[in-house]
């Protein structure tokens, strides 16, 4: 994986070096910062004060306006089949997932913190562990196509938590996050589909759509490719089923048990308003919602554009780096950047039918997740010294200031986004000259 002068990267040591990211992060967000945090929507920053050693400290900390719901399944697991029309019935192993935090920290603590303090830990060691996992497949998938980055795994806690969806919400309780775990592992499981398990990895996919109900997306990309690769084969269909185990399991004690109200479907309509349209039936029309053929496209295309303005200057660097070093790019990473394209694809069309569009969101899960991925993937991809130390510093410069995507302006210019476009022409500069001395 790596030279063995280097310290062979772990889940731990990620999860040492996304901590100290965030930690970074913080201290520059939330503290050197705080008078420019805002999220604009559903999330309000709130003041703590501490005392340290006699000192009186006040520090600032995001509670999204989820953390209730989400505390209904949470405190209350092992009730959890008994609840009635909680929200996030549809993510049970999210639930369970932070749960396990939570109860593991309310026992070490010995009843010292509030419930809400421990709820707010739980969640973040919750994005912390996510963010690890990232960074682990990651590796696996450059490994994939012979990337051979040394020491510079170190790096790439940073690089993913840096970005817009783990920078404003690592330290929230959502389950957002996500979508780039299965933007990565969609991509890696069809890349290494003749070497891995995939039967284990597609009822691992089933319990992740447990989580996030798009990881059936993978799924979907899986089949398509190897229908366009012409590999498909009766053992991979049939692999393929094992992702209905855990989900036909869960729905089945839930119905059995209690059964199932889809506050997301049932509420806001959102997908379900395709059959409304269709049996001529009234669908929501205002505000965020968008709900037929028309409005749909309408609000969507609007979407992609305000993220294509929030996205652009590493955009427009990722582009023109593929485009002057096309033919330079081994088959092995440019098969992943096409892989990577098909499935950005795929997810954007089917958040075009939500029907419910907020600022920035369900395009980002495809197009933002895409951009992120390529730019690090294209960073480890360099080869000269001076063009990744420009990339990686207009990469950095542009993220860590950047504001939410909730901005009425979309994006808030300062002096270091405005640098990082040097910095990124630099890099792209750099690389090409160095390309075809």
């Amino acid at each position: 994986m790596n030279d063995s002068k280097y310290l062979k990267p772990n889940f731990l040591l990620f999860s040492l070096l996304t901590f100290l990211s965030n930690g970074l992060i913080y201290i520059i967000q939330f503290f050197l910062n705080k008078e420019k945090v805002d999220y604009f929507v559903c999330t309000s920053i709130n003041t703590y004060s501490f005392n340290f050693f006699s000192n009186s400290l006040q520090l600032i900390y995001p509670e999204s306006c989820d953390l209730k719901p989400y505390a209904v399944g949470i405190v209350n697991l092992n009730s959890y089949y008994d609840l009635t029309e909680f929200v996030y019935q549809d993510r049970p192993l999210f639930v369970l997932y932070i749960a396990i935090f939570f109860n593991l920290i309310k026992a070490l603590s010995f009843s010292t913190l509030s419930t809400y303090t421990i709820l707010k830990i739980s969640f973040f060691l919750g994005q912390l562990f996510l963010t690890s996992l990232i960074c682990i497949y990651l590796l696996k998938l450059f490994d994939l196509v012979n990337l051979n980055i040394g020491s510079k795994y170190f790096i790439l806690p940073l690089l993913v938590s840096v970005s817009p969806l783990f920078k404003w919400h690592i330290f929230e309780s959502t389950s957002m996050t996500f979508t780039f775990f299965i933007f990565i592992i969609g991509i890696y499981i069809f890349i290494n589909n003749k070497n891995i398990n995939l039967p284990f990895y597609f009822f691992g996919i089933g319990l992740l759509f447990l989580i996030h109900r798009s990881a059936i997306l993978i799924l979907l990309f899986f089949v398509i490719n190897i229908v366009i690769d012409k590999s498909i084969s009766k053992e991979k269909i049939l692999s393929t089923l094992y992702f209905f185990i855990p989900v036909i399991f869960y729905y089945i004690s839930l119905f059995a048990s209690s059964g199932f109200y889809d506050h997301q479907a049932e509420d806001w309509r959102q997908f379900i308003w395709v059959l409304d349209f269709l049996q001529g039936k009234e669908t929501l029309q205002s505000g965020y919602f968008c709900q037929s053929p028309k409005l749909a496209i309408k609000c969507y295309v609007n979407d992609l554009i305000i993220l294509s303005k929030y996205m652009a200057i590493p955009a427009l660097a990722c582009l023109s780096y593929i485009v002057l070093n096309f033919i330079n790019i081994n088959e092995a990473v440019m098969r992943v950047i096409r892989s990577a394209i098909i499935f950005t694809l795929i997810i954007n069309l089917f958040w075009l039918f939500i029907g419910w569009y907020p600022p920035i969101r369900f395009s980002y899960y495809g197009f933002g997740n895409f951009i992120i991925f390529i730019s690090i993937l294209i960073f480890f991809n360099l080869q000269n010294n001076i063009s990744q130390s420009l990339f990686i510093s207009g990469y950095l410069f542009y993220f860590i200031l950047l504001n939410h995507w909730n901005s009425p302006l979309v994006v808030e210019p300062n002096q270091l986004i405005r640098t990082s476009i040097f910095l990124f022409v630099g890099a792209i500069f750099a690389e090409y000259s160095y390309r075809h001395q």
